[in-house]
């Protein structure tokens, strides 16, 4: 009788272990649920979102970023004929509006001139100032030029590669381990022209700042002189507006910085294809290039390539 009560107080106990364990890592858990379903089983079940940090610096609502989010998965959602993204209060996809100095840059570019004295001396100054940095920028530009278009050569090579391969119908290990060694080549060329472009990027917010102080500073004294251009950077940006990160702690997208709601819906699109598993490519006009350089919401043919290859959606 002793040991039949030893036997079911051990398995009692063993069972509250065996309780406790889940409940503490329900949550990563769960989160190798989505990962693993995502990536076997792709598009089968749509991926809820929730609205998790939402900083009110950015001036809109909350109902209107929502509707953004909203628009941003209908592109999806009408080139594949799915029901992709669902909005749910408990999301496993946390979608953050984070304010810091991208956006910071972008209002204080809408307010250019407001800190500067209304005088010829200012204006001398800045105009030195502008002559010196325009300098700088043309060589900059010329740099950042030619290392794009190795990148973009080097994708090029990287997706005929992988297309060759696909065509035969499987990899060997030796293949395998050949493109992970030339995607993390890609992967380093692209973060290290993204920090320059980076650079690159604030050095082009001074010099239409200081345009456009010199051009209002012009017309404000009555100056017969030049109107100054605003320049714009040779290519387009990273996806640095926003990222989407999946980790054991879940998936989220943040959102950095926009100038309206078309970009913002925009970058959404963009990140939100992330999450549903799809990755860069290699078409410049396409909304998952890797860099940003269109300005409409509307998918480009190697979009809705990737998109039906990924999600098994027949011609």
């Amino acid at each position: 009788m002793v040991k039949i009560i030893y036997k079911i107080l051990k398995f009692l106990f063993t069972l509250s272990i065996f309780s406790a364990l889940i409940y503490f890592f329900r949550a990563d858990l769960s989160n190798f649920k989505n990962r693993f379903t995502q990536q076997y089983f792709p598009c089968q079940k749509p991926i809820t979102y929730q609205i998790d940090k939402f900083d009110q610096h950015f001036g809109i609502s909350q109902k209107v970023f929502l509707t953004s989010v909203a628009e941003a998965e209908k592109i999806w959602e009408k080139a594949s004929g799915l029901n992709l993204f669902e909005y749910a209060p408990s999301g496993t996809l946390k979608i953050n509006l984070i304010y810091d100095n991208r956006q910071d840059a972008t209002i204080k570019l809408r307010q250019l001139g407001m800190v500067v004295k209304d005088d010829k001396a200012t204006y001398d100054k800045l105009n030195i100032n502008f002559r010196t940095l325009e300098k700088s920028y043309q060589i900059d530009k010329i740099n950042l030029d030619n290392q794009v278009a190795e990148l973009d050569r080097r994708f090029e090579a990287y997706n005929k590669e992988v297309k060759n391969l696909n065509s035969r119908g499987g990899y060997t290990p030796a293949e395998i381990e050949y493109l992970k060694t030339f995607k993390a080549e890609l992967d380093q060329m692209v973060a290290k022209l993204d920090s320059q472009q980076k650079i690159f990027n604030n050095k082009v917010d001074e010099l239409n700042a200081l345009a456009e102080t010199l051009n209002r500073l012009a017309k404000t004294l009555n100056l017969s002189v030049d109107r100054y251009n605003t320049v714009s950077a040779s290519r387009g940006s990273e996806f640095e507006e926003g990222t989407y990160i999946s980790s054991a702690n879940g998936q989220q997208i943040d959102i950095y910085q926009f100038d309206n709601t078309i970009k913002l819906v925009r970058v959404l699109a963009h990140e939100l294809d992330h999450a549903l598993g799809l990755d860069h490519v290699s078409s410049t006009v396409a909304m998952m290039y890797y860099l940003n350089n269109g300005i409409t919401d509307k998918l480009a043919p190697a979009d809705l390539q990737a998109l039906k290859q990924h999600c098994a959606i027949l011609p």
